[in-house]
């Protein structure tokens, strides 16, 4: 993502947002040495958000966090997960079996999913 784009994405987080998405969400986090260093968030068949610290990239954190999720899912029957990738995000999610599942969202996001049945 873009500095731009992040930037744009920052300016409409807000306080009471972020606090319906907590009580909304299931999020699970990961920690090393006690530090928060990456998190996933699903809802449903719906995976809202996966996201790795920049400094903890490449260690197997997202992958570990999405696995995570994907057994969750598949463990309460659920036949597919559902998503919207970033472009910074596309290729990760397709080198784990996800698949476009239609165009190009007008925000640039691409909607994906992977069978979990």
């Amino acid at each position: 993502m873009s500095f731009a784009d992040a930037a744009s994405w920052a300016e409409k987080l807000t306080i009471p947002g972020m606090e319906k998405k907590i009580r909304e969400l299931e999020i699970w986090v990961a920690e090393v040495n006690g530090a928060v260093v990456g998190w996933g968030a699903i809802r449903g068949d719906r995976l809202e958000g996966l996201y790795t610290e920049p400094d903890f990239a490449d260690r197997g954190i997202g992958t570990g966090l999405l696995s995570l999720i994907e057994v969750l899912m598949r463990g309460r029957g659920i036949p597919a997960v559902r998503a919207e990738a970033s472009s910074n995000a596309v290729a990760f999610y397709f080198r784990r079996g996800y698949e476009r599942s239609g165009p190009c969202t007008s925000n640039g996001a691409q909607p994906i999913k992977k069978r979990l049945l």
